[in-house]
Parts: C-alpha cells; structure tokens; sequence
C-alpha cells in the first residue's frame, strides 16, 4: 500500500513540473508573439512619436513652458528657450525665466492610411526631412542640413567614411501633387484660388486674441473704444443701451489692430489679419430693434445683423451696405443667445445658439482677394435696444507668412507641384523651416499622418 502511494505521489509530482513547463513556455510564446505584433504594428500601422519643437504650435508643442499671466490669468505655452512672454490676451510682458519646462506632446501617426489613398490637404503629416546631418568617421567633422548623396566625401578631409541619420519632421500639407501654388495674404492659393479649410481644420487652427472673462488688473492697452452716452463697461461684458425714440445704432470698437503675433515665441507679426472670429452672448433686456456684429477689412464692412422677434425684419449679411444673404432667425427678449460671426478663405457665416443661419461664399478667385491689407476691426452694437454683451472672444485665422528672409519657395509666385511631391507648412507659420526653405516632400519620404496626441494626458485630442 505504502508502495502504491508513493508512485501515485511521484506520478503527479511529474505531472506538476510538466504542466508548469508547459505553462511557462505557452507564457514564453504569447510574449514573443506579443513582441512580434507590437513591433509589426510600429513598423507597418502605428507609431508613436514625441514633437521635438514648437514649429507645429500652437496645435502641437514641443519642449515648453506653461505661462500663466499674473496680470490676468489667461494661461498659453511657450517656447522653454525665452525667458520672457507677452499675454495674448492683454499683452502684459512678464518673465519666464523661472518656469518649468515641460517635454514635448506624444502623437501617435497612421503609417497604413496612405496604402489606401493618397494624402488630403490639411492632414498633419510626418515625413521624413529631406535634409541630413552627417558626421566624418575620420575626423568627426560635422556637416550640416545637406543633402545625401551616395559617394560624398567629407568636406575637411575627404574622407567617404560618412555617417548619416534621417529625422522625421511634422508639418501640415497645403500643396498637392500637380497643383500650382502661391502663398498670399496669409492664405494658401491653389490654381489661383483660395484654399478653403474644412470645418474641423479651421476650428483647431483659429488663434486667440482677446477673452473678456479673463479681466486685466492692468489694462496694458485698451480693450474697446465706446461711446460712453450709449455704452457702459462692466467686469467682462458690455452694456448698450439706446432709447426706442432714438432710432440710432451705436458699436463697440475693438481698440487694438489685429497682427500675426505668435505668443509662443513672444514674436510680433507684421502683418495685418483680416480672417477673423467674433463669439459672444447676447441678451437683450428691451427694444424693438437687433444686434450687429462687424467684422472690418481695409474699408469693407462685413455686418451680420440679428434682430428681435416681432421687429419684422429679417437677420441680414451685408457687405459694405449690401444685402448678401437673409434669413428668418430672431433675438427673444430677456434670452441670452449665443452668437458667432466669423470671416475666413473669402468665406462668412453666423451662428445663431450653435446653428447656421447664414452663410456666403464670396468670389475668392477674383484678382483683387489676396492682396495685401493694411487695417481690420472688429466691432458689436445694435440699434434701439438695451443689450448686454458677454463672453466676447475673438480669434484670428493661421496667418502663413511670406517674409521669410531663409527661403522664398511658393512666396514670391507661384509654383508648380509635380507628381509625386507635396508642399507642407508649419502651422507657427512665423517660426517653421518647412516647404518655404526646402521645397517639397516626395512621395517616398512620407510616414504616415499625425491622428491623436496621447501625452500628456491634459492634451490628449484628435489631430484636426
């Protein structure tokens, strides 16, 4: 019996160390299978990748600082190299030098996208930079931003013992195979007209210029010239206020002129912007009549006027006095409504609570749009109401500069796309070495296209 036992004992003691060897090697191969997957999906689906530098700001960062302004509490990023920054806001200068740099977003990119179709305009794409760094194995000379060529020789000693390393670069694509190209006004033409951004894109890339909730302690420089008869400043909003006998229109004048600065790099544009946003909250209180909102372009007026219900009239886009566009949408009294009245690619529309009431699309082709503007406005008002505005934000569209002194590619005319190749531009138009300098990225290079930002947590959206 004893004998019996002990070979059932041993039995099932060989039994054990063969189901844990077996359990061991199954785990063994699910972890070198998961490797094998994990590294087929870099390779051939997705990747992840880490955004070196602020050329894509402010839609992605690179290393940074996070900026708070102590004057009035409007948060932004910037460049981790100044030790200074200017508030988009309210234009307080401050110093940086103390804050904490931050490292640059985490992007995940789609390398399989493109073996379904080729690239779109707006995507946000990486590709791979069309110059390298190369470094002398002989006598470690360095060279820098060139092009590779097989055969090279080293420009100190003549050695051909080189090293090379391609880096992958990030920009947004404006410029398609077999297109003809020019940048002007900010704008990108293509075939002579203006480009128009989807919805999605020209959302992510509206820039702020002013908020009225965040109130300055200082007021650096004024906010809005009013007259004080009709018009009444309180913390964050604007009071109007027009007797019904009247019967006159009063506005609000933004008071500063709009340029392409770019707060990331406490840069100062030169250049006057025209496409623009205006949001806002309205209540009228009283009257009879409607609210205006005005968007100025050396002299043109862009006026979208909204009346209150039972007035009789209709809500109205007018250029410079004459009626573009018309539709049956009304202010309710005492109701605060939301209002949106934007200019963009030769493109206005007007959101009434979130809803399109109007829309027109003007003639962007014609040869006088894109020339060079020297003044633009924003303005709100109304006639014969008591009205309270607030929550007033205003935005300026992405400016693409054409001043820079380092390349001249698609500035000073146009240029023609070939067949396989692409123009990209980066979305801190004032700071980005992209097409411009180099031309263009071909067929070959590309990557992939930039779809989520997965770090740090607190950025973690889409890429539009």
């Amino acid at each position: 019996m004893t004998k019996a036992l002990d070979w059932f004992r041993a039995a099932d003691g060989e039994q054990s160390e063969k189901s844990r060897f077996h359990l061991i090697r199954e785990n063994v191969q699910w972890i070198i299978i998961s490797i094998i997957i994990a590294l087929g999906i870099r390779y051939f689906i997705v990747e992840a990748f880490k955004i070196p530098t602020g050329s894509m700001a402010p839609t992605l960062v690179g290393v940074h600082k996070h900026v708070v302004c102590p004057n009035c509490g409007w948060g932004f990023t910037r460049d981790y190299h100044g030790s200074g920054a200017t508030c988009p806001n309210c234009l307080f200068q401050m110093d940086t030098y103390k804050n904490k740099s931050h490292g640059g977003n985490r992007i995940f990119v789609n390398k399989f996208i493109y073996g379904f179709g080729g690239p779109d305009r707006w995507d946000v794409m990486v590709f791979k930079y069309p110059f390298v760094d190369i470094r002398c194995k002989d006598c470690d000379y360095v060279m820098i931003d060139r092009r590779w060529v097989e055969g090279m020789k080293c420009e100190r000693c003549g050695s051909t013992r080189l090293k090379h390393k391609r880096k992958n670069y990030i920009k947004r694509l404006v410029g398609l195979s077999g297109e003809e190209l020019q940048i002007k006004n900010g704008d990108i033409f293509i075939n002579g007209k203006v480009a128009k951004k989807p919805q999605k894109t020209q959302e992510e890339l509206w820039v702020p210029v002013y908020n009225s909730a965040y109130i300055a302690s200082k007021e650096v420089v004024p906010s809005w010239n009013v007259d004080t008869k009709y018009w009444q400043k309180n913390e964050g909003s604007l009071l109007l206020e027009i007797s019904q006998a009247e019967g006159r229109t009063s506005f609000a004048t933004f008071a500063r002129r709009i340029f392409d600065n770019y707060a990331y790099n406490d840069m100062t544009g030169a250049n006057v912007v025209g496409d623009l946003r205006l949001k806002l909250s309205a209540v009228v209180q009283r009257g009879s009549g409607g609210v205006s909102a005005v968007i100025e372009r050396d002299g043109e007026i862009f006026d979208a006027y909204i009346p209150v219900q039972g007035s009789g009239e209709k809500c109205g886009l007018r250029r410079s006095g004459k009626v573009l566009a018309e539709a049956d949408a009304h202010l309710t009294l005492g109701h605060e409504h939301k209002v949106e009245f934007c200019y963009a690619d030769g493109v206005l529309w007007l959101l009434l609570d979130e809803k399109q009431v109007l829309f027109y699309d003007s003639d962007a082709g014609s040869p006088d749009y894109g020339g060079k503007i020297s003044d633009s406005g924003i303005r709100i008002g109304g006639r014969d109401i008591t009205c309270r505005f607030g929550d007033i934000e205003i935005f300026r569209d992405i400016y693409y500069s054409s001043d820079l002194t380092s390349g001249s590619w698609g500035v000073s005319g146009p240029i023609k796309i070939s067949n396989g190749e692409y123009f990209v531009l980066g979305d801190n138009s004032i700071n980005s070495k992209d097409s411009r300098v180099w031309k263009f990225v071909v067929e070959e290079d590309i990557v992939g296209k930039a779809f989520l930002v997965f770090w740090p947590l607190s950025w973690i959206k889409v890429i539009r």
